[in-house]
């Protein structure tokens, strides 16, 4: 059922699913607990552990240092991971530093490598459908350097089946559009001899994509949520403007501007995998301040 606000002549309609998921709360929980329980300066983060502005200020807040690279860890720091994954070059240098890693990696991308370990012990090709430069896929590139290539498109397809690959698995990066996926496996099923599929997508992914896929069809506007840089929220906004709805892809209440409401009834709202509902909630009371 889809949560309604009225304001004045306006409608405001929340996604039926929308807001952290499930990998994205025992991450950052798994984080807390530990900046808790260490009570030092000595805790580091790597990079972003999920892509959301917020999130990451409140961390800094809370003495955590944010680096791009491992070598800049001390020997023996503490060392938050992604919950994208880290990778295999990453892990070797936190071992040999004797750095203790906080693994907040993603129970769903966990599940990936593992699929990706037991596709290269039985030979086949891998197809990975992702975004080259998304830290999930640099992390699961370092486990797999041998026969495995990215798909970013179902353009790129023709590319690896040149190749001459004729056992070939299929996964996909667990944030992207699921029926972009299905296309592409469409796409393969009849080019090579032997094609298993693994659909790696995740469900929070699917469910939220569908989602926003439904309110597009009842509103006027849609307001996504989230961080610029977070691929899973960027997905909700393209789909939203593919169904044809003016969108907004917005990180905080600051990025509002009170001219896209005019003329407007009926508002949707939604928020990537990554942001929190607070943030979602301030961005709602900014839209209801606006004169009508």
């Amino acid at each position: 059922m889809l949560k309604v606000r009225r304001v004045c002549n306006l409608e405001i309609i929340k996604a039926r699913n929308m807001g952290f998921c499930f990998g994205v709360k025992r991450a950052v929980n798994k984080a807390d607990r530990a900046i808790k329980e260490i009570k030092n300066n000595g805790i580091y983060m790597l990079g972003e552990i999920i892509h959301n502005p917020q999130v990451i200020k409140e961390f800094t807040e809370k003495g955590v240092k944010i680096v791009n690279e491992v070598t800049q860890v001390p020997y023996n720091a503490y060392l938050i991971s992604r919950a994208h994954g880290i990778s295999l070059h990453e892990k070797k240098i936190a071992e040999s530093r004797n750095i203790k890693l906080i693994d907040t990696t993603c129970p769903y991308v966990k599940k990936l490598h593992e699929i990706t370990k037991l596709l290269r012990k039985e030979n086949y090709h891998i197809a990975i459908f992702g975004d080259l430069d998304h830290p999930e896929i640099k992390s699961l590139l370092s486990y797999n350097t041998n026969n495995t290539a990215v798909i970013q498109s179902i353009d790129e397809i023709k590319d690896f089946l040149l190749a001459g690959n004729k056992k070939v698995a299929l996964v996909s990066q667990t944030t992207k559009n699921t029926n972009d996926f299905n296309k592409i496996a469409i796409k393969m099923i009849d080019k090579v001899e032997e094609l298993r599929i693994f659909r790696t997508i995740c469900n929070s992914t699917t469910l939220r994509q569908s989602a926003v896929s439904e309110l597009a069809k009842k509103v006027d506007i849609i307001i996504v949520v989230g961080g610029l840089n977070s691929a899973n929220t960027a997905r909700l906004a393209q789909i939203s403007r593919k169904i044809g709805v003016k969108t907004y892809h917005i990180e905080s209440e600051n990025n509002i501007e009170e001219a896209w409401f005019k003329g407007i009834q009926k508002i949707g709202v939604t928020s990537g995998a990554s942001t929190p509902d607070y943030v979602t909630e301030s961005v709602i009371r900014r839209i209801k301040k606006i004169p009508q």
